[in-house]
């Protein structure tokens, strides 16, 4: 009987677009520096103005959610303060409004994972526009609470399924040499988005920016231009359709047989297994230990003080005393991190970015709690930049590392066929970790305590244990080798000597 991960040859990358991989776990074989199965001195010639392309496309709508993310803390003045509706929100009910985005968010992922198996990435992404388009609506003519309400949750629920459906694409159709870098755009996206949200609400009243935001949804339909991955057509027999996304990812002249030959390749009796029901995958000691791991790192994402700086940035500012218009100097301590994220994923690796920068978290956290508590207790105003500069550097490494490295490793880690249903549940926590978080805060002030950014160093520390002893180095390896480095403890590889149908919980 055929061993669960045997092989006769590498995978032909971008290996995570593979549905008919012969196996999670494979062995050492000769691999191009691109990517490729080195067989001969034929060296293809691949350009990357496709995928480039088709990577922008797709996070036209990352753009859209990083702007409803940033909408409530910049018009949470406008709204509260200047009366830019014809009603007034009690703090409760701005609350609702900020709470509906995240409940909106996880309560969309968990079906998106299902409609990304039958439809597609593609597909799902287009759909999108709907709840987007009828979200922007409701929130700029908004004539009472519950119609923002409504808006707030449309626009969670695009998000979310943008959140499960993105980086599962960009996965598929990368090679492993710049997967990473096309993985963080997720990320970077969202930040335009919400960088966008606050440089807006320092010029503009809120009802100009609200019919600006429902204007950008033109940039919607462009999405249509993106192909769908190769991987999903061979997996619903159109080989002529996967030859032609090919050719627009990586080229006219690049030759597909390979790859395509890869993705046709009889699958073993174990991934067929799965592929037959999703949760069948969840008997594999594999799949679960990969999952568990996502998990945690996106639980942590939330809880590492990201939604604290969003929506409640300019509290901050306010503590400090300093004017909204310094809030520039953290937006740039974002767009710093996210650029240090894109340019040093694919060179320095995941695992030491991820390390790196949740130890600049855990530093900057003490660095402001000490700060916090000596401006607490001896009411000092001076120096106060020296803390704005601290958080600037706060927020930067939370970028360049978790931030940005959580939807690159959650798609990563997580083999093919078990995905949709991995990247759905894996969302779906990480909104419904936003949901308690924002409750949390909403309900105590805290947001210039000292020990809040003790808090945050804590869950820092933790992040960085994570990242030394559980999150293997993904960096230029296929879905194979990746499954064969997640081996417990330390990441010890393990070989795989289970046959087809004894790999089970035990493999």
């Amino acid at each position: 009987m055929r061993k669960w991960g045997t092989q006769d040859a590498e995978p032909v990358e971008p290996p995570q677009s593979s549905s008919k991989s012969p196996g999670w776990f494979a062995k050492k074989s000769t691999e191009q520096p691109g990517g490729h199965l080195d067989t001969g001195p034929v060296r293809q010639k691949v350009s990357n103005v496709g995928l480039y392309k088709a990577t922008l496309y797709s996070n036209i709508g990352s753009f859209f959610f990083g702007i409803a993310v940033g909408w409530s803390g910049a018009a949470e003045r406008g709204v509260m303060e200047q009366h830019s509706y014809g009603f007034q929100p009690t703090e409760l009910q701005w609350s609702g409004v900020c709470l509906l985005l995240t409940l909106g968010a996880a309560f969309w992922c968990v079906p998106m994972g299902m409609m990304v198996r039958c439809c597609g990435c593609r597909r799902t992404i287009l759909i999108q526009l709907l709840p987007n388009i009828l979200g922007w609506i409701l929130t700029v003519f908004a004539q009472s609470v519950p119609m923002l309400y409504a808006g707030r949750f449309f626009l969670g629920m695009s998000g979310g399924a943008h959140c499960v459906a993105v980086p599962i694409y960009n996965a598929e159709i990368s090679t492993t040499k710049n997967r990473g870098a096309m993985g963080v755009l997720f990320e970077g996206a969202c930040i335009c988005g919400v960088i966008y949200s606050f440089a807006m609400s320092l010029f503009l009243e809120l009802r100009i920016i609200n019919f600006v935001n429902l204007g950008l949804l033109a940039l919607g339909p462009l999405q249509i231009l993106m192909p769908e991955s190769p991987a999903y057509h061979v997996d619903h027999g159109n080989v002529a359709r996967a030859e032609d996304s090919l050719r627009f990812l990586r080229g006219q002249q690049y030759d597909t047989r390979r790859e395509i030959d890869h993705l046709t390749r009889e699958p073993t009796e174990s991934e067929r297994e799965v592929r037959q029901g999703p949760l069948l995958g969840f008997k594999y000691k594999k799949v679960r230990r990969s999952l568990a791991r996502s998990l945690a790192l996106s639980v942590l994402q939330k809880l590492c003080g990201a939604l604290v700086f969003i929506l409640y940035g300019f509290d901050m500012l306010d503590c400090l005393r300093l004017g909204r218009e310094f809030g520039l100097i953290l937006c740039l301590g974002v767009v710093l991190g996210f650029l240090a994220s894109f340019f040093l994923v694919d060179r320095l690796g995941r695992r030491p970015l991820l390390i790196f920068s949740s130890a600049g978290v855990v530093f900057a956290s003490i660095f402001l709690g000490l700060y916090f508590k000596v401006w607490m207790t001896m009411d000092l105003t001076a120096m106060s930049w020296i803390a704005l500069v601290c958080i600037a550097f706060f927020v930067g490494c939370y970028t360049a590392g978790v931030g940005s490295l959580t939807w690159l490793l959650t798609a990563e880690l997580l083999v093919r066929p078990m995905r949709p249903l991995g990247c759905s549940i894996v969302c779906a926590s990480n909104w419904l970790t936003a949901f308690f978080v924002i409750c949390w805060f909403g309900s105590h002030e805290v947001k210039c305590q000292p020990y809040l950014f003790l808090l945050f160093a804590i869950i820092a520390s933790l992040i960085l244990l994570l990242a030394l002893i559980y999150i293997p180095e993904t960096k230029k390896l296929s879905s194979a080798k990746i499954q064969q480095r997640l081996g417990g403890f330390m990441n010890r590889p393990t070989a795989i000597t289970f046959t087809s149908s004894s790999d089970s919980s035990n493999a």
